[in-house]
């Protein structure tokens, strides 16, 4: 997860002493993606570009939610860098999307 582009990313620890690791992300730009969404991709971001996501030090994603406004993801990444720090969200309790289709 650590080689991926990140517009910002921040580990940080939980009341419980575990560390994970806060990121944003623009899904488009990142290395061997095309300027231009295919299809397949088209209907990955219509819940966002952006997107939050808290991972483990292992890659195991636990969080992921998108966005389709850079401002609304900044706000968000902000939020759950706090909810994470001070355990009003535990990331070990793993939250995904649940708009995808089969």
């Amino acid at each position: 997860m650590d080689d991926w582009n990140y517009l910002e990313r921040e580990v940080v620890t939980d009341p419980k002493g575990r560390q994970w690791t806060v990121a944003l992300m623009d899904v488009l730009g990142q290395k061997g993606d095309p300027d231009m969404p295919n299809k397949m991709l088209e209907l990955q971001y219509s819940s966002g570009r952006y997107f939050t996501l808290i991972y483990t030090a292992a890659g195991a994603m636990q969080w992921e939610r998108g966005y389709s406004v850079l401002s609304e993801a900044t706000s968000a990444f902000g939020n759950l860098l706090v909810s994470v720090i001070d355990g009003s969200l535990d990331p070990s309790q793993p939250v995904f999307r649940q708009d995808l289709e089969d």
